[in-house]
């Protein structure tokens, strides 16, 4: 995706985080559930030229026909490592879970599958 500029997180990072969330997504399908890599862009309304600006990865959660969560990857600052942000499809945030085990990750979001918003 040459000539985006990524919103507050550098390029590597952005790579990091697809890769966090790949190993998610790979731990989704013992549970029924699927995951969707998402690139969202964030484009300009005002007059003028704007360069659209990418946005961190996210990983959308599907089960049963509907979606079920969104997951980010965020980075706690001081070294607390990468956890994975798990919001609801009205996008509020509902958990957070560490990163370095995506299938416990996993296990917990299809146990609250249910709880979803429709």
């Amino acid at each position: 995706m040459t000539g985006l500029m990524m919103y507050g997180v550098p390029e590597r990072q952005a790579e990091a985080h697809r890769r966090t969330l790949r190993a998610l997504r790979a731990e989704l399908a013992p549970h029924g559930l699927y995951g969707r890599m998402v690139e969202r862009l964030y484009l300009h309304m005002h007059w003028g030229p704007h360069q659209a600006i990418l946005r961190p990865p996210e990983l959308d959660v599907y089960g049963d026909g509907r979606l079920v969560t969104t997951v980010t990857v965020v980075d706690v600052p001081g070294g607390g490592g990468a956890w994975y942000l798990t919001r609801r499809p009205d996008g509020l945030p509902t958990k957070t879970h560490p990163a370095r085990d995506p299938s416990a990750t996993a296990r917990a979001i299809a146990a609250n599958r249910d709880r979803a918003v429709p």
